[in-house]
């Protein structure tokens, strides 16, 4: 009978054993399936700042120039205006009643 018992203990703990080695196994499976998704999870988020720095910089660019092109385009505007402004002054002497000045620098 004791052996008996004992076989039937030996085959207890054995199977308890195998029992948890196997959720062990599962369990580490489990674990690594989560790291890996987590991994995959920080790349693509990594990747999609990484896209928005560019595209948030291109767009700065762009800005820039339209920027610069409009400041040169209002500098250009500004200096016909001056010379525009310096030609009337011409032509309104004292002597300008017909459009001419003085000095006929002004040609109607």
């Amino acid at each position: 009978m004791k052996l008996i018992k004992g076989i039937f203990v030996i085959a207890l703990v054995s199977a308890l054993t195998f029992s948890c080695d196997q959720t062990k196994k599962e369990a580490t499976d489990a674990v690594d399936a989560v790291e890996n998704a987590a991994d995959a999870t920080a790349d693509a988020v990594e990747d999609a700042a990484d896209a928005t720095a560019d595209a948030v910089e291109g767009a700065a660019e762009d800005v820039q120039k339209t920027v610069d092109s409009v400041a040169a385009d209002a500098e250009k505007v500004i200096d016909s205006a001056k010379a525009m402004a310096t030609a009337v002054k011409k032509c309104e002497g004292k002597c300008a009643k017909d459009g001419k000045s003085c000095d006929g620098s002004c040609k109607a």
